[in-house]
């Protein structure tokens, strides 16, 4: 039996993975990836974001049959192991043999073949009920069996089981371990719902509206990124959440408007939208690679949408003021574990810190551009208070022209508004967790 390639492909992003720095989204969408077949296509994203979402499960598992710990191992093994157990106690369709077999023939191709009878042994002994009976040994009561049972990082649930209690942590949790829903929305201001809903139809693409409400749409079933609309560029695919943070903004048409870590586009385009493509909006981020994107992906339908490559925490190149500014920043994404299940590994608490004090630059620095009366919004993909209410009350005593800002909330879901701030955890989106605050400029008094 040939190595498939799904299993290979899989293999090689984890490893990349593994070694930093790179994310399976962006992997799992290469062209490579793109020329395989859709079955392949879908094998190879199991089984990288199982791997994934599994980790620590899988390697507390494994353990009881390697006499070393599986950190310990060459990292082509501990990878081959983790997509062989994955295979055998997650996956039903796949044969027992197959999996074996696969994974020798795995860590053959990786030149690890003295490893070929460990991979042999250890696969062989795996069993599902074994594993079921071990499972039910962890109690969920403890931080240390959440965190094995759940695959996340322990001193995270800790924190999480602190603030939230443990049934809304316990929700998150699950929720981090499910495939997200797939979001979307129209990025033309020529292609209505009724219309893009006719066309997806034809296509085989079923959509139904996101509890959140708007014009936020989610996949009931179909591929939404062999169709034609997405191909175009017409519809675009946004998680819930990030969708719903413009809105914050009480976007007017007349706005001059700013997002001020616009990244790949996506919020300046919902702006944008919002706007009925007659509001201004400035995209501004630092990496000149991602506004190129954006460029590509949004400019040519909303021809009010341009972009600005600055750094953020540098004297910006504006001589005016916006109504409403969108600061986005760059953080810890503890909020986007369903979605980027990698980041779970890759967390440590003095990041928190860290990203704490770049956001709050960042925001202080958006801050100089908002106009007299403007809306100013603070938000992040994160759960983690450092990250979000610490950074807000320092901003909020160290600017006291600005001030919490909630007359607008009432297009919200209340239930999603606590303290006078928008917090949107995974379980309740079916995607990502955001937080928001929106602050208006007053005159000091």
């Amino acid at each position: 039996m040939a190595l498939s390639s799904a299993r290979l492909a899989a293999f090689h992003i984890l490893l990349r993975i593994e070694r930093g720095g790179v994310f399976a989204v962006d992997l799992l969408h290469a062209e490579s990836i793109n020329q395989f077949s859709q079955s392949d296509q879908r094998l190879a994203t199991e089984l990288v974001y199982g791997v994934l979402r599994q980790q620590r499960l899988l390697d507390w598992y494994l353990a009881r049959f390697v006499n070393q710990p599986i950190g310990h191992l060459d990292v082509e093994v501990m990878i081959t192991l983790r997509l062989g157990a994955y295979q055998i106690l997650f996956l039903s369709r796949i044969p027992f043999r197959a999996s074996v077999h696969q994974s020798v023939e795995l860590v053959k191709k990786a030149r690890k073949r003295s490893a070929t009878g460990l991979v042999n042994a250890v696969l062989r002994r795996i069993d599902k009920e074994n594993f079921y009976l071990a499972c039910e040994e962890l109690t969920e009561k403890s931080s240390q069996s959440l965190s094995i049972l759940y695959s996340h990082p322990e001193w995270v649930v800790k924190r999480w089981v602190n603030r939230w209690g443990l049934g809304t942590t316990l929700e998150i949790l699950k929720s981090n371990n499910q495939s997200p829903k797939v979001h979307f929305r129209s990025n033309s201001p020529s292609l209505s719902s009724t219309k893009m809903l006719e066309i997806l139809k034809q296509e085989g693409i079923s959509a139904r509206l996101h509890a959140l409400g708007g014009d936020i749409w989610e996949v009931i079933d179909g591929s939404l990124h062999h169709s034609r609309l997405f191909r175009s560029g017409e519809v675009v695919v946004q998680d819930a959440g990030s969708q719903v943070i413009p809105d914050l903004l009480d976007i007017k048409p007349t706005d001059f408007c700013l997002d001020f870590c616009s990244g790949a586009g996506g919020k300046a385009s919902r702006i944008a939208q919002l706007g009925k493509g007659r509001v201004r909006v400035i995209g501004l981020d630092s990496n000149w690679h991602r506004l190129q994107i954006a460029k590509r992906r949004h400019e040519t339908r909303w021809r009010r949408l341009s972009w600005v490559v600055a750094n953020g925490i540098q004297p910006l190149p504006f001589c005016t003021q916006f109504d409403k500014v969108l600061v986005d920043v760059l953080c810890s994404g503890s909020g986007t574990l369903r979605r980027n299940p990698e980041i779970r590994w890759r967390l440590v608490p003095e990041e928190l810190r860290r990203l704490a004090s770049l956001q709050f630059r960042l925001l202080a620095n958006a801050a100089s551009l908002v106009r007299k009366g403007g809306i100013l919004v603070y938000a992040t993909c994160s759960l983690e208070p450092e990250e979000n209410e610490q950074v807000v009350c320092r901003f909020l005593s160290g600017f006291p022209r600005f001030a919490v800002e909630t007359s607008h909330y009432a297009t919200l879901r209340l239930q999603y508004v606590q303290d006078q701030f928008f917090q949107l955890l995974p379980p309740q989106s079916g995607g990502d967790g955001f937080f928001a605050a929106s602050f208006r400029k007053h005159e000091l008094s």
